[in-house]
């Protein structure tokens, strides 16, 4: 390999053959294909991608803690708040203080946000279905599992 650049190629004909020998590359180079699908899924319900994932988790875990919500999702704890601030702004969740406990609030669904849910949860299974289309139930099963076993040897790594 030579480290003279070559005057025919353009970025036309640039190629990233050198990187697509990296696992890592190849789910970056998904992610932003999905994020970018998913984007546009979500704006019409008013939604982003960064409130969609903890308006499921608040949906699945009702009365769970924004402490918890930080740690089930991997974000900082400040991070939370503006979250649940967007989705309390748009009428989707409330806090409710904690008997005992002024510190911490728990978080539900209203009754708005649970219909707002039900439309992500479809929207994003379309948007799944569109993407994954030319893979079976189990491809997506095994990507899964592929995937959920790397972030469980990250996750061991840092112990």
């Amino acid at each position: 390999m030579s480290d003279t650049p070559k005057d025919d190629v353009s970025e036309d004909t640039a190629a990233d053959r050198f990187l697509q020998q990296f696992t890592g590359y190849r789910i970056k180079r998904a992610l932003l294909v999905v994020h970018e699908d998913m984007t546009e899924t979500l704006v019409p319900l008013g939604l982003r991608v960064g409130t969609f994932a903890p308006l499921a988790v608040v949906a699945a875990n009702p009365g769970i803690s924004q402490t918890k919500l930080s740690d089930v999702l991997k974000i900082k704890r400040s991070g939370v708040v503006a979250v649940v601030d967007e989705l309390e702004r748009i009428g989707a969740i409330e806090r409710k203080p904690v008997a005992g406990d002024r510190r911490t609030n728990a978080l539900f669904m209203t009754t708005a946000g649970g219909r707002l849910w039900q439309q992500a949860e479809a929207a994003i299974q379309a948007h799944e279905d569109r993407l994954f289309t030319d893979l079976t139930d189990e491809d997506n099963d095994q990507i899964r599992d592929l995937l959920s076993r790397v972030i469980l040897r990250a996750e061991r790594a840092k112990e």
